[in-house]
């Protein structure tokens, strides 16, 4: 248990890291582009050789198909709300004086949720999915952290209520990881193969929603070979047997 709440604080940790430098400092947005591309390609991977192929072992082809639909489903539905809620004021099609401090925190939440499951999910099942995940979580949550704070910060937020914001979005995104790792994974291995592919789509669902257009806005033609070397760091760690 002391390693889920271990990697639950790390997956976590750079959201609170990106809100002070998103409070703080003004980070150049092809940096944030860059490392955003690099955790989506590193996420895409982890979706890949991670969840999607414990699910398909877990439960074959119907459970695997059904909950990564379905979660992709999910996740566009629930992103069309928090759009009308006022959220993703950073990302490519929507600009922050139209977002709302709400929108923006439940955009996060829906982000993190299904990541955090995911996560604890996988670190009851295989450890070695539990790590993959961890390193596509953290490359992502960083900008995450950093375009959202910037937002806030747009809306004539404290410093101080944008920290305490995002502490509480992160103890939302801990408290996943670990029921993911002491309830979800306790459920039949059918209902946990649609859980973990209900989680990868939702999360591929908001990787090509979100955060690669805004990649791509950011950094331009950079964010392709960030992608690239993303996918390629989680391809090695699951080759390697880490």
């Amino acid at each position: 248990m002391t390693n889920v709440f271990l990697y639950g604080m790390l997956s976590v940790l750079p959201l609170i890291v990106g809100a002070i430098l998103g409070s703080v400092f003004h980070v150049k947005e092809k940096i944030i582009g860059v490392i955003s591309a690099f955790g989506a390609g590193a996420m895409i991977a982890a979706l890949t050789f991670g969840l999607m192929e414990e699910s398909f072992k877990l439960g074959g082809f119907d459970n695997s198909i059904l909950g990564f639909v379905v979660g992709g489903l999910i996740f566009v539905i629930g992103d069309y709300f928090i759009i009308k809620a006022g959220g993703r004021g950073h990302k490519r099609y929507y600009n922050a004086e139209g977002s709302t401090g709400r929108g923006i925190v439940l955009g996060a939440i829906l982000d993190g949720i299904p990541e955090s499951i995911a996560l604890g999910i996988g670190l009851f099942l295989n450890p070695a999915v539990g790590l993959l995940m961890l390193v596509g979580i953290f490359s992502s949550n960083l900008p995450e952290g950093i375009s959202s704070a910037y937002d806030l910060k747009k809306q004539r937020k404290s410093i101080k209520e944008i920290l305490i914001t995002w502490i509480v979005v992160a103890l939302v995104g801990l408290a996943f990881v670990i029921l993911g790792y002491t309830i979800f994974s306790s459920f039949s291995p059918n209902v946990v193969a649609t859980l973990e592919s209900l989680a990868a789509g939702a999360i591929l669902a908001m990787l090509a929603s979100t955060m690669m257009p805004e990649a791509f806005k950011e950094s331009g033609i950079d964010s392709s070979m960030a992608t690239v070397l993303g996918f390629l760091l989680i391809f090695i760690l699951s080759k390697v047997g880490v």
